[in-house]
């Protein structure tokens, strides 16, 4: 019996459905097939679900679609075309790149700058910033320790879940370690670490308190004049 071609799609029949019935009119199991053909019965089954995601590219892809053709008594080259029409290899040289008739613009992707991965925890690039921020953790450290130290006779213990407390809290509640986020840099280049900040506004009110006591008070006599 001479091979014939696929026939024509039937009410929107897909490839790998016309292949299925095909298979099934001649009465010809899977199985047989891919024992004959060394072709992964799994695959197959895949073809005719028309999902060849897993089938190898080049010349493999090639002869298992002419192996299940001939082995169903259809024509391999026919079967073979309009297999590969509707399931074009991405990897095969051979296949046809549809002219571009405007080059196109390639796709830039950019990044948007985040920052520094902590809110509060600017880096210090300073050594002198670096310093502060060192003493100041470590001063409130070793002062909560000493504190503890005085309320249950010991000394190591204490400090060492303090310092785990202050670093974890710190990085959890501020982004970092509280010592790192008075020195760090304000969110403009041009203003100085909040510490500095902040010593400046406590000075300013306490010059502003004592200015305030020293000035005399409105409507009281002056002393030797009546």
């Amino acid at each position: 019996m001479p091979a014939v071609g696929l026939p024509s799609p039937v009410n929107g029949e897909s490839f790998g459905c016309r292949l299925r019935h095909e298979r099934e009119r001649r009465k010809i199991a899977l199985a047989p097939i891919a024992e004959n053909t060394k072709i992964s019965l799994s695959l197959l089954e895949d073809l005719e679900r028309d999902d060849v995601s897993r089938w190898p590219s080049g010349i493999f892809r090639r002869s298992f679609i002419r192996s299940y053709a001939a082995a169903i008594g259809l024509d391999a080259d026919l079967t073979m075309r309009e297999f590969v029409e509707r399931f074009p290899d991405p990897n095969d040289p051979e296949r046809p790149v549809a002219p571009c008739s405007q080059p196109r613009s390639a796709l830039r992707l950019t990044l948007a700058d985040t920052g520094t991965a902590f809110i509060g925890g600017r880096i210090l690039a300073a050594a002198r910033g670096r310093w502060a921020a060192a003493a100041c953790d470590a001063t409130v450290i070793a002062a909560i320790g000493l504190a503890m130290y005085a309320v249950v006779g010991k000394l190591w213990m204490p400090l060492c879940v303090v310092s785990a407390a202050y670093y974890a809290g710190g990085i959890l509640l501020l982004g970092n370690t509280p010592g790192v986020c008075l020195w760090a840099p304000s969110a403009s280049s041009q203003d100085p670490p909040r510490a500095i900040g902040w010593w400046r506004r406590l000075r300013s009110l306490a010059a502003s308190v004592l200015h305030e006591r020293g000035r005399p008070i409105s409507g009281a006599s002056t002393p030797g004049r009546l």
